[in-house]
């Protein structure tokens, strides 16, 4: 969709529909995508909810910089590693930390937004009091999780009202949920961590063996800070700061830069293998290296440097596979999810992505609160030699990132995606079929796209691609699967302004059931 004046582009109609309401009726591009991102919460349960996580990037017209936002919380600080028996569990309190979703609502509206939260979070409440539609996709992903939801009696409440998955079409209400936003909504985020909600977690953490404490809640606040930023061939790329990996883009953007992917043709098996290539030397450094800032010294200048791309690329084959990837040496030099955009009609623009990791999280909601926790201890490691390993009080990697492009100052693109690892995969694909294939910011969303699994290390390929891509790929020496057209293992949501006319162009993947709306 193009739009001469403001736009929004979110993965469900609803939040899309309310968010351009609040456009319409003069609201800006903060209070736009805090209002979508409430809705959201409650009509795609499945994806992220009031338990989960922010980051986001923020450009206030007059600002010459986008301003980050980092609400990831840290795990509880009285939790310890004995609790895990081994492995970090899949669900339950003890794969939560502090959810930092409510305290980025709040700051992003205190610093950027007109509007009061009070009056931004009226269409969230509203769904959760009086019940919105399932989605076909959520009902199917409700079913997918009941089991787990069964284990705990309020969460199988919550999403199981009747003792079965509501059916396509049925309306879910979450009249407990209401309740917590609408303390929020009058209380601000201090009443999600000081008041009611966080007393009725301490509880249950109390009473079900977690490890919550009243101080983990009250002394919570995001970080605002700045983006980490690189060059692509012209074009400025603005990431998400530590402890998100967004620097995995830019760091395979920066190796790419050394191959003419412009003179190879988009989904050649050439194309593939350099930028598969490319992704796993950033992977394989991102485990190296990479975990909470403020728990290690972290050299994140020197591996989103050009000089440390130059190190990674020249240990790529360009006809061979590589496995394994080993990390490089910074040292030598001299250092389940949702995405959302809004940009208005004075220039405001929010690229924001929230989720509670896997699909429905912890599968854990707080009694009496309506609220569905993540899971994000799953992003932790064990392994006592790795800089991502647990510790009371610390942050995990964060799978979550958005982006914006710049040209000469001026904003040229800005988007996220949903879907764990595969998330800077598809982000780094989205910019090179736009900058390097001269694709349109739609065009580029719905092109074919390759995902390579890094536990297994398969290299998945969207069924749209030719069969004599896959032999020669196989040849190459990749391990090769073959997925389904339009395969949902990334969904992504974005726009794009021309450079010329100032118009906004909305883009919302095939892949999922997003929307984008404007005036």
């Amino acid at each position: 969709m193009v739009a001469p004046h403001a736009l929004i582009s979110t993965g469900h109609p609803l939040a899309t529909e309310a968010g351009l309401r609040m456009l319409r009726s003069g609201g800006n591009a903060f209070d736009a995508i805090i209002c979508a991102a409430a809705v959201i919460a409650v009509v795609e349960p499945s994806m992220n909810h009031v338990g989960g996580d922010v980051f986001a990037l923020c450009l206030p017209v007059g600002h010459a910089d986008p301003v980050s936002i980092n609400a990831s919380g840290p795990s509880p600080l009285q939790l310890s590693i004995d609790k895990f028996g081994g492995e970090i569990p899949a669900h339950g309190l003890n794969s939560s930390t502090v959810p930092g979703a409510v305290s980025a609502w709040e700051t992003i509206l205190n610093r950027y937004g007109t509007r009061a939260l009070s009056e931004v979070l009226e269409p969230a409440i509203e769904y959760a009091s009086h019940g919105f539609p399932v989605a076909y996709r959520t009902s199917q992903h409700i079913a997918d999780a009941s089991e787990a939801l069964m284990e705990h009696g309020e969460s199988a409440r919550s999403f199981l009202p009747t003792g079965s998955p509501p059916k396509p079409g049925e309306t879910l209400v979450q009249s407990d949920l209401a309740k917590t936003l609408g303390e929020i909504a009058q209380g601000g985020a201090e009443a999600f961590y000081q008041g009611p909600f966080a007393k009725a977690l301490v509880a249950a953490s109390t009473r079900d063996h977690g490890s919550f404490t009243s101080n983990d809640l009250a002394s919570y606040t995001c970080e605002v800070g700045q983006p980490l930023r690189s060059y692509y061939r012209g074009y400025e790329i603005l990431e998400q700061p530590l402890p998100s990996q967004g620097f995995l883009v830019l760091e395979q953007l920066n190796i790419a830069e050394g191959f003419e992917l412009a003179d190879l043709e988009f989904g050649s098996p050439e194309a593939i293998h350099i930028m598969v290539e490319a992704k796993k030397a950033a992977f394989a450094d991102r485990m190296a290296y990479i975990g909470d800032p403020r728990s290690s010294s972290i050299p994140i200048d020197r591996m989103i440097s050009k000089e440390f791309a130059a190190q990674r690329r020249m240990t790529i084959d360009p006809v061979r596979a590589a496995t394994p990837v080993a990390a490089g040496d910074p040292s030598t030099l001299g250092g389940d999810t949702t995405t959302l955009s809004a940009v208005d009609k004075d220039g405001n623009a929010v690229a924001f992505i929230q989720s509670i990791f896997a699909s429905f999280g912890s599968a854990y909601v707080v009694p009496g609160t309506g609220v569905l926790l993540n899971n994000r201890m799953r992003g932790f490691s064990l392994d006592p030699n790795s800089p991502n390993v647990f510790e009371g009080g610390k942050r995990p990697i964060h799978t979550l990132n958005t982006y914006m492009v710049r040209r000469e100052n001026d904003l040229f693109m800005l988007g996220g995606t949903a879907g764990a690892q595969y998330q800077v995969q598809t982000n780094f694909q989205l910019i090179t079929n736009v900058i390097d294939h001269k694709m349109h910011f739609q065009a580029a969303m719905d092109a074919p796209r390759w995902h390579h699994d890094e536990d297994s290390g398969n290299l998945m390929l969207e069924g749209r691609f030719e069969s004599s891509v896959a032999t020669e790929l196989e040849r190459r020496g990749h391990l090769i699967v073959r997925d389904p057209a339009f395969s949902g293992h990334s969904r992504s949501q974005g726009i794009m302004i021309d450079p010329d006319t100032g118009a906004r162009f909305g883009a919302t993947d095939p892949r999922w059931h997003g929307q984008v709306l404007g005036f």
